[in-house]
């Protein structure tokens, strides 16, 4: 949604040097959607944030409604702050049923989105990988990747528009379990300390993957391209999975994202084409010339997760980011309180190394100790 914060006018291949206005910032933002899955729908309004210092910045105190075109109205409550919920029933998420939100914000302005139809999706197929090369800056030298794949199997009467979202987890550990530490005196821990050694780390994959079938006479499509990864990175050295969300569109919200994608593609490189302004779906009725950012739809969603390990064909070549160094010439009192706990351990040959925290927290590299609920082993 940040990209959706610029005005830029499109021209032709030139340096890109961002100007973002004063005036493109410190815009509402509403940005949910309705699925065909029972359950607990969100709502979320914000106030837009600069590029160069992006932030959820919530707005609360909002009243949400969320109808439908056959005179169903659902109250939503605040949660958290900036995010509000209500729980639908199956029996008020049929296909072919429109729906539109409502936002009253705290000052009085009323903001309404566009109706958009959930339409029937098609059953979400397998997703599957082909070991590939890559080109690199080296023209003699190519780059082995695990890239996904998915195919489509729909029906003449089911969307031509799809969408997919991928949540990545994987297991990464430590190099060194905790023993020792310096902190102004010196500590041995026994047993030693492996409670910090394994993380796992969960992130949304940042590329839109997006399909229409619309321009063909069947609704099928084989071998669709989604992420691809490498083993240059800790993802497959123990196990890795990905959550695949299948979503069916609207015509009108497929070209919504397939312009946040045009727009996305075009910060790889100062000489990128410039991106187009995203109009989205909703319109501040109290004042109509304050432009709201966002967008709310319907969809049918399905999804599966899949996990991996031992990839045959991938070479892992990666940095576990552990930093191990001799004892500085100016010894323990080299270090400042602001460096404690300084790590330590003997190695083979019985050499005092001095550890990064990389080496005894995994949770320095971003991850978290708590193991998810759906991890097998």
């Amino acid at each position: 949604m940040i990209l959706a914060l610029m005005s830029f006018t499109f021209s032709c291949i030139k340096p890109y040097d961002p100007d973002i206005r004063e005036e493109n910032v410190n815009k509402l933002v509403v940005s949910g959607r309705i699925t065909n899955l029972e359950g607990w729908h969100e709502v979320s309004v914000s106030i837009a944030s600069p590029v160069q210092e992006a932030a959820f910045i919530p707005v609360s105190g909002c009243e949400v409604t969320v109808a439908d075109n056959l005179g169903n109205h659902f109250e939503f409550d605040e949660m958290t702050a900036g995010s509000y919920q209500a729980w639908i029933g199956q029996e008020y998420l049929v296909p072919g049923t429109a729906y539109m939100v409502s936002v009253m914000t705290p000052e009085g302005e009323l903001v309404e989105s566009a109706y958009d139809t959930l339409l029937a999706g098609a059953p979400m197929d397998s997703v599957y990988y082909a070991i590939e090369d890559i080109a690199t800056g080296d023209p003699n030298v190519f780059l082995k990747i695990m890239q996904f794949y998915i195919d489509l199997n729909g029906a003449p009467t089911d969307s031509r528009n799809y969408k997919w979202e991928i949540k990545e987890t994987w297991e990464y550990h430590s190099a060194h379990p905790l023993e020792f530490y310096y902190n102004g005196k010196f500590h041995e821990v026994r047993p030693p300390d492996y409670s910090r050694m394994i993380c796992w780390t969960n992130t949304m994959v940042k590329e839109i993957f997006l399909l229409s079938t619309a321009n063909s006479s069947l609704n099928v499509f084989q071998k669709n391209p989604l992420h691809f990864i490498d083993g240059h990175t800790s993802r497959l050295s123990i196990l890795y999975s990905i959550l695949v969300s299948q979503q069916s569109l609207s015509g009108s919200t497929y070209n919504y994202f397939e312009v946040i994608k045009e727009n996305s593609a075009g910060f790889g490189g100062l000489y990128e084409q410039q991106p187009f302004s995203i109009k989205g779906n909703l319109v501040n009725l109290t004042n109509p010339e304050q432009v709201v950012l966002g967008y709310f739809y319907a969809c049918s969603e399905s999804s599966r997760r899949y996990f991996y390990h031992d990839i045959e064909g991938i070479d892992l070549d990666f940095w576990d980011q552990c930093n191990e160094d001799p004892l500085p010439i100016s010894g323990w009192q080299g270090f400042m309180k602001s460096q404690y706990p300084v790590y330590y351990y003997y190695n083979q040959s019985g050499a005092l190394r001095i550890l990064s925290d990389d080496c005894v927290d995994c949770r320095v590299r971003g991850g978290t100790t708590t193991k998810p609920d759906f991890w097998p082993i």
